[in-house]
């Protein structure tokens, strides 16, 4: 059985970019910020490329308790996809291979990447591996101890029959997967952009405004609404502002662009016990800044969580919030 988000949280990981050979490398300051909020019980691992990045994370963080870990050449800030998923006892791990923008990843070496991931849990967590043959991300498993909602990506990634895909993460992992449709437009296909579970039968679920531009958005949030009432989960509504900025594509599909921004995407939280971290946006006025980044935390508060805030606009322009960043078990 695997771990939910709202389980309890000993173990977080982040990746931190000083010195990486691509535009992560920006984010310093971001990642600096977001250490400083990680509740003082929570066991940190950081990730670094090189040993001039350890040296200056020891020197701003003197006092923070932190297992720092240099891997040369790592280039990765997206733990969430690439480390695996929790069972407590061991880490059952997918085949990391993102294949919607050649652009955006031709400077990773996967096989490297998943294999330098594994001898990561090894090494600092000291769990076992349980290898699943398939290609998942991890931001597109949202998952409580019963189910795991999972876009139909899954299908694209893997040349395998659909039963024998969902018998697979039902054998491997204990959970039945959920498989519901992807979003038009939304390559990544990663079901973490729309919601996540607080409870095992509380699932947040983005609420979109009423504009003509978000309506096959707010269609495909109602389907997957539909899914969750089926299912007799209880939705617990998550105010989020997509305002679809592209992300430039330079990639062999000849696209303006493959992926979008992450602005507006407060469902993308971070949840490390009783303390949430969500994220704040700068929107496009004062009055809708101000709005949203308030309305969540006080639908948050009501389940007993201590929300902390964090601005997340430069985060997001390289198309992902706060819960893709971070590996927790």
């Amino acid at each position: 059985m695997v771990k939910a988000d709202f389980d309890k949280v000993n173990h977080l990981f982040l990746s931190y970019p000083d010195g990486f050979s691509n535009e992560y490398n920006e984010l310093v300051p971001f990642f600096d910020k977001l250490i400083t909020k990680i509740p003082n019980d929570i066991h940190l691992h950081v990730i670094v490329s090189n040993i001039r990045a350890k040296q200056k994370l020891e020197f701003k963080f003197p006092r923070r308790t932190m297992d720092i870990i240099v891997e040369e050449g790592w280039n990765e800030i997206w733990l969430r996809d690439v480390m695996g998923i929790s069972n407590g006892e061991h880490i059952y791990k997918p085949i990391y291979e993102p294949n919607y923008c050649n652009y955006l990843t031709k400077t990773m070496n996967y096989r490297n990447l998943n294999n330098v991931a594994i001898n990561i849990i090894k090494d600092h967590l000291q769990k076992g591996i349980v290898q699943v043959p398939l290609k998942l991300d991890g931001g597109n498993f949202i998952a409580n101890h019963r189910f795991a909602f999972i876009t139909e990506k899954l299908l694209q990634d893997n040349d395998l029959p659909e039963k024998e895909i969902t018998a697979i993460i039902k054998n491997k992992m204990g959970v039945t997967p959920i498989l519901v449709p992807m979003n038009k437009g939304d390559v990544v296909g990663h079901t973490d952009g729309y919601m996540g579970f607080i409870e095992d039968d509380i699932i947040c679920i983005s609420e979109y405004p009423k504009l003509d531009s978000l309506k096959d958005d707010n269609k495909y949030l109602d389907t997957l609404k539909g899914i969750c009432g089926d299912l007799n989960l209880r939705i617990q509504p998550i105010q989020d502002r997509p305002l679809g900025y592209s992300i430039p594509c330079e990639c062999e599909a000849k696209k303006k662009c493959c992926t979008y921004t992450a602005t507006g995407c407060y469902v993308n939280f971070l949840r490390l016990n009783n303390t949430i971290i969500l994220p704040e946006y700068t929107l496009t006025n004062l009055k809708e800044t101000m709005y949203y980044n308030n309305v969540n935390e006080e639908a948050l508060s009501k389940y007993g969580y201590q929300v902390i805030k964090i601005n997340c606009d430069m985060l997001a322009q390289h198309g992902g919030s706060l819960r893709c960043l971070s590996f927790t078990c």
